[in-house]
């Protein structure tokens, strides 16, 4: 992966975010055997992965000023929650619906609920997801 001017490896990126296999996997919704395979290099992340963890690091570099709107506060999540949530972790609210997809309080939804999405709340309208 490129940050920059620079390559950076999926270790590289744990290591920075002081974030376990498990707990790195399971916030990018891969196993923890997947991140082995990456780092080990017997596996080449796929694109989406790669955004993902690439979006995990920045956040993590700039901090939370990233995005003002915080679905985790208006949806009241509690922190065992918040903590397995990429759109917590990475402090993008805003793009809960794109990150997380269909996942919402650590459940798995049947379909987004257009009158508890909280992007089409914000946004005025639905993602088509």
């Amino acid at each position: 992966m490129v940050s920059g001017s620079r390559k950076i490896g999926v270790r590289e990126i744990r290591a920075e975010l002081g974030l376990s296999q498990s707990e790195l996997g399971g916030l990018a919704g891969i196993s923890s055997r997947a991140i082995q395979s990456y780092e080990q290099e017997w596996r080449k992340p796929s694109e989406l992965v790669e955004r993902m963890l690439l979006l995990l690091l920045v956040a993590h570099r700039r901090g939370a000023r990233l995005s003002r709107f915080r679905c985790w506060e208006r949806e009241e999540c509690p922190p065992g929650v918040r903590k397995r949530c990429i759109a917590y972790v990475a402090r993008q609210g805003h793009l809960c619906w794109f990150l997380t997809g269909t996942m919402c309080k650590g459940q798995i939804r049947e379909s987004c609920g257009a009158t508890r999405c909280v992007y089409a709340s914000t946004a005025g309208s639905c993602s088509g997801c």
